[in-house]
């Protein structure tokens, strides 16, 4: 029932369970009744039923919007307000379910909230089972099944997005549930967790920070420094990369200088250093290993300094502050649309390959999550220095905090030995010793994860409660070269290229929305390779049609790891500094450079004429210049073709049009990858846009001088599946990760003697996280002693209406305004116009005058927290006006209109948003403001049409597609 709506208090019968529901639900109850009462029917007429087994449920997500939490992972959950209680029936994907006499086929899940006294035992529901749904082993077995051959190699245009593989995005079915309404959410917990399913209304879903317990907290957090101070400045000397010498100086000038307000004890570099020794043990220090490795019949020893991740995740774990952050079951969330339960994913809980591991380990088990990334990075400007740095995450903690660079974010915890020789480089046995060094270094990395991960440790938490932890390798993330390594694939000339499927390198430009190939398996590599009745080179006769290398993979040893499904598509790698770069805007600027300098600096001067954008780099050329940075490519590419569509007609250069078509494929596929939230809708529109893409790049095949077989081409295939199995793709963004190099190159370069700097730039970074330790924990301190001290008062003058936060106010006369703005003849009798609209719209007796002297608020800063509807209009002024002893935010806007003549045929072809600008400008209450919208020229002569840009993200594209249905992907 729609929020506002008058509910029907009237009562009606179900005439087939006998029951009593409200008239406005009863319709639906008989549908779901009815395909109950069918599936039991069924059901008595199999055989089979379910013996020995633990119970079933899922976990939580967000919308879109920054919601803050209000039940915690290990909260007691109170009986539902709003109704009796219900049970729910949801997909369970082989979780074992109690004893009951149901058949195996369909899915059960009890309803554990029983109302003291009844006589009823607990509800049983029933989820029909989606006979259509596919296998992994279906679909590896029928993986060419729904593929029509064309010259070349597979293709996929015969698909249908219906067939797209979302068999845990089923909508669950709910017994005796309360009265729904539109965006109800429903949280359905792993059956280890205990907990019942529970529905939560829109306006109290949420899933921020839970409050950290303040008894927890150390009662001196910059202990083993002796004051504040002395960590202060040691933080700052370790942020600032300060050198011995540097230090020096600055605490002789402090010293000379004290005034007696703060106490310094340190005298010089050596009492800082001290210190920071004695501060080690607050997180896992470095070690190095020795990793030895046979070649050419001899032992060659290399060197690796890392800490153990096992011991830096338990030191997370352990740790009061960061215990509220932990998120220790899986689960499924659901978003009622009006009509049925749609599920959606963003943290990797909410997603699939958690439930699975978390169904495989023992019922009082606890999976710890582990997202790991190597990558060899230069540490010197001409890149004679190199560095190999290992970095891990947890998983369990949620993105706000795993993601950032803080406490309990990404972490360096080694660095590997890099193998270098001239004479060897370029020979297959040297390649594949250098392969064999880096599984030797991880597997000694990796030891006390394997071993935990069999038989878990016991562990109590920062939050006081004893688990049983299994440490599991949950993601590995990394770019296409080294998930090669990882893999052991021979790389992009291998004759299968893609670390995850064996599809033939001749057919990667093929995209579809089923797999086209069989997923890889390591248990089949794993039997050829440890066969001993093979030699070496039959063993690589084997293996080459699979382009595997005849080596020991470590992750064959980690438990519930298959390293294939582990190894996650890089959204930065794969799209901005990958397809995009090295081959679509490479070829766009191949066809600006044909067209000639006119060409050229037309397109830099469109380019340039794109308005600014927060968070959006702003470029005056890019038809000839390159970018070592993947962050530009991804703004570039947001732009590209609304600043460049006129360049390429469609009658005069059909090469630049095409590519214009690709390029816009592309970018809504960029766009819907980085959604922050997946629902299968959005899902389904990926799916889509994906085989539009691969129809559209038959652009080759009218250009063969372009070869699009290429691996970063090919893996986008797998997006859907990395969704589905880990959350979205900022959970394993290799963005995330390169920004650590920073700080490790400035290490590096500042406060490194350029000397055996693996060991010098593991101590530094180590201070570096027991500096983020210590200000976390001090933070966390000062902040509990400031709520102590709450002030209740409320803030004057605040700047909040509504959803709309006006800032940067100036005040000024409508005298001063109007004279200041008689250029702009949007400002012509500003206030008379003004005094109109107020008079108008808000006065409650007579007419009230407008006088020169009265003064506004002019804003210069405004936010919008919303969820509206759309229309467009561009902002001339936004300011408070105080009216009747009232004060009203206005804002002064010239509207836009969706166009709907003169629309060119291009504007379809290229997904051009086309709107005109009205005549007259007006005035609106500043409420009505939904969100900022970016409006670039449309650089047509004599009109004053402007596009609306939708893929600056992804909120704006969707937004735009569902409420502009013209301009509908």
């Amino acid at each position: 029932m729609a929020r506002g709506r008058k509910a029907n208090s009237t009562k009606v019968r179900c005439d087939r369970c006998g029951r009593e529901f409200l008239q406005n639900g009863i319709a639906s109850h008989q549908r779901a009744c009815e395909r109950q009462l069918r599936v039991a029917e069924g059901g008595r007429q199999l055989v089979g039923g379910y013996n020995d087994a633990p119970e079933g449920s899922g976990q939580a997500a967000n919308l879109g919007i920054d919601y803050e939490e209000d039940v915690s992972p290990n909260e007691e959950l109170n009986e539902d307000p709003r109704g009796p209680p219900w049970a729910i029936a949801v997909p369970l994907d082989g979780v074992a379910l109690p004893a009951m006499d149901v058949p195996p086929a369909l899915d059960i899940l009890l309803a554990v909230d029983v109302p003291p006294g009844a006589d009823a035992p607990p509800l049983g529901v029933v989820f029909e089972d989606d006979a259509n749904a596919n296998t992994n082993a279906d679909a590896n077995a029928n993986a060419n099944a729904n593929v029509t051959e064309g010259e070349g190699g597979a293709t996929s245009t015969s698909e249908s997005v219906a067939s797209l593989r979302l068999p845990t995005f089923r909508a669950p079915t709910l017994i005796n549930a309360p009265m729904l309404s539109e965006d109800d959410f429903l949280v359905v917990r792993h059956p280890h967790a205990q907990v019942p399913p529970f529905i939560k209304p829109f306006e109290e879903f949420n899933r921020g920070a839970p409050d950290v317990d303040p008894a927890r907290l150390p009662k001196n957090p910059t202990e083993p420094f002796d004051s504040v101070a002395d960590f202060e400045f040691a933080e700052i000397a370790a942020d600032a990369a300060l050198s011995q010498k540097h230090v020096n100086r600055l605490l002789s000038l402090i010293g000379r200088v004290a005034n007696g307000s703060a106490a310094i004890s340190f005298r010089t570099y050596r009492d800082m250093k001290k210190a920071w020794d004695v501060a080690s043990y607050q997180a896992p220090t470095y070690v190095s290993h020795s990793v030895v490795v046979p070649y050419k019949n001899e032992d060659r020893t290399y060197a690796m300094h890392a800490r153990d991740p096992f011991e830096w995740g338990i030191s997370l774990v352990k740790d009061p502050l960061l215990a509220p952050q932990f998120v220790w079951n899986s689960q499924r969330l659901y978003k009622y649309n009006g009509t049925t339960w749609e599920r959606f994913v963003d943290e990797p809980d909410t997603a699939d390959r958690w439930w699975e591991v978390e169904s495989a380990l023992p019922a009082d088990g606890n999976l710890l999550g582990y997202i790991l990334y190597a990558d060899k990075t230069r540490l010197s400007s001409f890149g004679t220095q190199k560095g190999y740095p290992i970095m891990a995450r947890l998983a369990n903690l949620p993105a706000r905090v795993r993601n950032s660079d803080g406490h309990g974010g990404g972490q360096i915890i080694g660095f590997l030995p890099i193998v270098e020789d001239e004479k060897e480089e370029g020979k297959k046995g040297f390649t594949n010793h250098k392969r064999a060094v880096w599984h030797s270094a991880f597997e000694i990395l990796l030891e006390r994860i394997r071993t935990y991960g069999k038989i878990g440790y016991k562990c109590e938490c920062g939050d006081g409660v004893l688990r049983v932890l299994y440490p599991i390798i949950l993601m590995l993330v990394a770019d296409y070269e080294e998930q090669a390594v990882m893999s052991l694939i021979h790389g992009p000339n291998g004759l299968c290229p893609c670390p995850v499927c064996e599809i033939p390198a001749n057919e990667q430009q093929y995209l579809s929305i089923q797999p086209t190939h069989p997923a890889r398996d390591p248990s089949h590599v794993q039997a050829i390779v440890e066969d001993a009745s093979l030699n070496k080179a039959q063993m690589e006769e084997v293996l080459k049609p699979m382009g595997i290398r005849p080596l020991k993979n470590v992750f064959w040893t980690m438990p519930h790891c298959n390293v294939y499904k582990a190894l996650s598509w890089d959204r930065l790698h794969a799209y901005h500094g990958g397809l995009f770069s090295d081959h679509l805007f490479a070829q766009f600027q191949d066809v600006v450079s044909k067209l000639g300098r006119p060409a050229v600096a037309q397109v830099n001067d469109q380019f340039n004429a794109i308005p600014r954008w927060p968070n959006l780099n702003h470029f005056a050329e890019v038809a000839a210049v390159n970018f070592t940075d993947g962050t530009k490519y991804e703004d570039i590419s947001k732009v590209i073709v609304p600043a460049s569509y006129n360049v390429f007609p469609q009658s005069t250069c059909p090469r630049g049009y095409i590519l214009l078509k690709c390029l816009r494929c592309y970018i809504v596929l960029d766009v819907l990858s980085g959604l922050e939230v997946h629902l299968a809708s959005t899902m389904e529109l990926y799916a889509k846009g994906l085989i539009k893409f691969s129809d559209t790049i038959k652009y080759g095949e009218e250009h063969p001088e372009k070869n699009w077989n290429f691996p970063k081409g090919h893996t986008q295939q797998h997006v859907l599946d990395d969704i589905g199995a880990k959350g979205v793709t900022k959970n394993f963004n290799g963005k995330l990760f390169e920004k650590l190099h920073g700080p490790v190159k400035e290490i590096y370069d500042r406060q490194t003697n350029f000397k055996n700097v693996d060991v010098q730039i593991a101590e530094i970074e180590h201070r570096r996280m027991v500096a983020q330790f210590i200000r976390a924990h001090l933070d966390a301190v000062n902040e509990a002693a400031k709520q102590d001290q709450a002030d209740t008062t409320t803030r004057k003058g605040s700047l909040q209406f509504s959803h709309i936060r006006l800032g940067s106010l100036i005040t000024q006369t409508f005298a001063d305004l109007e004279k200041s703005r008689t250029a702009d003849p949007i400002f012509t009798r500003f206030r008379l116009r003004l005094e109109a609209y107020l008079n108008r719209r808000y006065a409650s007796t007579a007419w009230v005058r407008l006088k020169a002297e009265d003064e506004i608020s002019v804003s210069r800063y405004i936010q919008a927290d919303y969820e509206s509807r759309v229309g467009f209009a561009q902002l001339r002024l936004v300011f408070i006006c105080e009216f009747e002893k009232t004060a009203y935010p206005i804002a002064l806007v010239s509207n836009f209109d969706v166009a709907t003549t003169r629309i060119p045929a291009m504007d379809a072809d290229l997904g051009l948003h086309r709107v005109r600008q009205s005549a007259d400008p007006v005035f609106i209450p500043a409420t009505s403001i939904i969100r900022g919208a970016l409006l670039s020229d449309a650089f047509t002569a004599g009109q004053r049409d402007r596009f609306v840009i939708d893929t600056v993200d992804g909120d704006m594209f969707l937004r735009l597609g569902q409420d502009v249905p013209a301009w509908k992907f």
